[in-house]
C-alpha cells in the first residue's frame, strides 16, 4: 500500500478548492446579514474557541467565561445588521 505522504514525509500540496474548504470570514457575515442562519452558526463555531480562552484568561472561571461567550453572540447577532466590515481580521 502506497502512502499519500510525500517522500520526504510532508503532506502533498494542493491547489484546488473542494467542498471541505472553509467560506470566507466575508462571504459568511454578508450571508448571516441577510438572514442565513446556518451562516451565523458557522461564524459562533469558528470563533468560539477564541472568544472562551479570552474570556476564561479574564473571568478564570470556565461557567462565567461561558456566559459571556453566550452574551458576546447574542450581542453581535441583535447587531450584526450595523457590522460593516471595515477593521482587519483576526490572523487564524
Amino acid at each position: 500500500m502506497r502512502s499519500s505522504l510525500a517522500e520526504d514525509g510532508s503532506k502533498p500540496e494542493t491547489k484546488l478548492a473542494t467542498f471541505k474548504d472553509p467560506p470566507k470570514q466575508e462571504a459568511l457575515v454578508a450571508a448571516a446579514k441577510s438572514g442565513e442562519e446556518l451562516a451565523f452558526e458557522a461564524l459562533v463555531k469558528r470563533h468560539q474557541p477564541r472568544i472562551f480562552a479570552l474570556a476564561l484568561r479574564y473571568t478564570r472561571v470556565p461557567e462565567d467565561a461561558e456566559d459571556v461567550v453566550q452574551q458576546t453572540f447574542q450581542k453581535a447577532f441583535v447587531y450584526l445588521h450595523k457590522f460593516e466590515g471595515k477593521s482587519p481580521s483576526p490572523p487564524g
